[in-house]
C-alpha cells in the first residue's frame, strides 16, 4: 500500500497544529521508514499492523543509517514493546490521527481500559458494585481500580489462579511493596482490600473474611514533620534555572511563586490571568481546597518574573486563560501533575531532594520565623481549618529551642 498521500495529510495536520519544524521532520522520518517496513512486509492495510509488530518495526528502524544515532532509548516511555519514546509517539499519533480521518475502520494502537486486563473477573464486578450501590466518587473509583489492577499482576506472579488460594503471607507482601514503611500509604491500601476481601467473601469466593486480617498502624495528629526546604537551597535552585534558554523563564516563575507564595501546585495549575491585578499587585488564587478564594500580594521579583514570562516566552495569541502552558503545541494548560513534575525535575537538576510542596512548607517556616501568627498563616496558607496549620509548629526550631530553654529555666 502506499501511505504517501497519508504522510502527506499528516504533515499538513502537524503544521496546522503549530508543531515545530524539527518534531515534524522527525515524526516525518520514522512514517516515511514506516512505509518501507509495510512495503517489505507485504501488508495490504494499516490495520494489519498493529503493537505486535511495532518491536519488529523499532528494530527495523535503529538498523537504519538515521536511526543509529537515535536518543529515543534515553527515557523510558508507557507505551511497550522496546520503550523507544520517540518512535512510539509518532506511531501513536499517526495511527490515532489516520483513525480520526477516516482511513481506518479502528486504531490498533487504542488503550484498552485498565478493568477489561483483570485476570480474576471478580475484581472488576467489585468495582461494578461500589459504582453502582455504594456510590463511590469517580476519583475514588479510578484510585481502587489502579491499586486493584497492581493487587491483580502480584497474584498473578506468586502465581495464584484462584481465590482459595490466597494466604496471609501474600497480602503482607503485596502491602510492604507497595508502601513499605509509609503509614499513610499502608492505611490507604487496607481500605481498599478491606472491601474487596468482604465483598469476595459475602459472594461466596473466600471461605473466610480476609478483611479481618488486615490491621492498619495507628497514625498520631501531628506525627511527622513538614519537610521544609531551606531558603538557601531555594536560592539555588533559582540561581540553577537558566533563564535564557526555551522553558526557563516559565520554570523560574512557578518556582519563585510556589516559595514565594507558599501555595500548592494545583493551586499554581489553575490560575488564569484574569486572576492577576496588576494595579494592585494581588494574585487571587481560585479556591482548590477551600471555599474562598485565596488573594495574595505579589512581591517585585516575583512581578518581574510573571511579566518577564507573558511577555517574552508564554505563546501569543492563545486561547487558554491560564497562566502557565505548555512549551510545544498546542500549548496547553499545565495540569497539576506536570507543574509537580516540572518542579522535581528542576530540584534534581540542582541537586535538591524535595518536592513542590517542600516549597510551600519552607516558606510557612520562614513566615513564621519572620513572626507572622498562626492565624495570619493559616489565611495565607488557605487553611480551612487550624489543625492543618498546627503541624507548622514543628518547624519552627528556634522558637521551640526558646520554649525548652525557658521551661528548664523555670524549673
Amino acid at each position: 500500500m502506499d501511505l504517501r498521500p497519508w504522510i502527506a495529510g499528516y504533515a499538513g495536520y502537524l503544521e496546522s497544529g503549530g508543531y515545530v519544524g524539527k518534531t515534524i521532520r522527525v515524526r516525518l522520518q520514522h512514517l516515511e521508514c514506516l512505509a518501507r517496513f509495510i512495503e517489505a512486509k507485504g501488508l495490504k492495510t494499516l490495520e494489519e499492523f498493529g503493537p505486535q509488530l511495532a518491536g519488529d518495526f523499532i528494530d527495523y528502524w535503529v538498523r537504519q543509517p538515521m536511526g543509529k544515532n537515535s536518543r529515543g532509548f534515553k527515557r523510558k516511555s508507557r507505551f511497550e514493546p522496546h520503550h523507544h519514546i520517540c518512535v512510539q509517539y509518532s506511531l501513536h499519533s499517526f495511527f490515532r490521527w489516520a483513525h480520526a480521518m477516516g482511513h481506518m475502520q479502528r486504531n490498533v494502537f487504542a488503550l484498552a481500559p485498565v478493568a477489561d486486563g483483570f485476570f480474576f473477573p471478580e475484581m472488576t464486578d467489585y468495582l461494578l458494585f461500589c459504582e453502582r450501590h455504594r456510590g463511590l466518587a469517580k476519583a475514588t473509583l479510578a484510585k481502587a481500580e489502579l491499586l486493584l489492577h497492581r493487587f491483580d499482576r502480584f497474584l498473578r506472579s506468586v502465581p495464584l489462579t484462584a481465590w482459595d488460594q490466597l494466604r496471609s503471607g501474600h497480602i503482607d507482601l503485596f502491602v510492604r511493596r507497595q508502601a513499605s514503611h509509609n503509614i499513610e500509604r499502608i492505611q490507604e491500601i487496607h481500605t481498599i482490600l478491606r472491601g474487596l476481601f468482604r465483598y469476595l467473601f459475602s459472594v461466596g469466593c473466600v471461605d473466610r473474611d480476609w478483611a479481618s486480617a488486615l490491621i492498619s498502624p495507628r497514625r498520631y495528629f501531628l506525627a511527622r514533620t513538614p519537610r521544609a526546604i531551606p531558603s538557601e537551597q531555594v536560592l539555588r535552585l533559582l540561581k540553577s534555572i537558566d533563564r535564557k534558554r526555551h522553558g526557563g523563564k516559565r520554570d523560574f516563575a512557578v518556582i519563585l511563586v510556589a516559595a514565594s507564595l507558599a501555595v500548592r501546585v494545583s493551586e499554581i495549575a489553575a490560575l488564569c490571568l484574569d486572576h492577576l491585578d496588576w494595579v494592585q499587585a494581588v494574585a487571587s488564587f481560585p479556591p482548590i481546597k477551600g471555599k474562598n478564594v485565596l488573594r495574595l500580594p505579589l512581591s517585585r521579583p516575583v512581578i518581574e518574573a510573571l511579566a518577564d514570562y507573558l511577555k517574552n516566552e508564554r505563546p501569543a495569541g492563545s486561547a487558554h486563560r491560564n497562566v502557565f502552558l505548555t512549551l510545544r503545541p498546542p500549548f496547553k494548560p499545565l495540569v497539576v501533575q506536570s507543574v509537580s513534575s516540572l518542579i522535581g525535575r528542576r530540584m534534581r537538576q540542582a541537586g535538591i531532594r524535595g518536592s513542590g510542596h517542600g516549597l510551600r512548607h519552607g516558606s510557612a517556616g520562614e513566615m513564621l520565623r519572620a513572626g507572622v501568627s498562626f492565624s495570619t498563616l493559616q489565611e495565607l496558607l488557605g487553611h480551612s481549618n487550624f489543625t492543618s496549620t498546627q503541624v507548622y509548629t514543628k518547624i519552627d526550631l528556634v522558637q521551640l529551642r526558646e520554649v525548652a530553654n525557658n521551661d528548664a529555666e523555670e524549673m
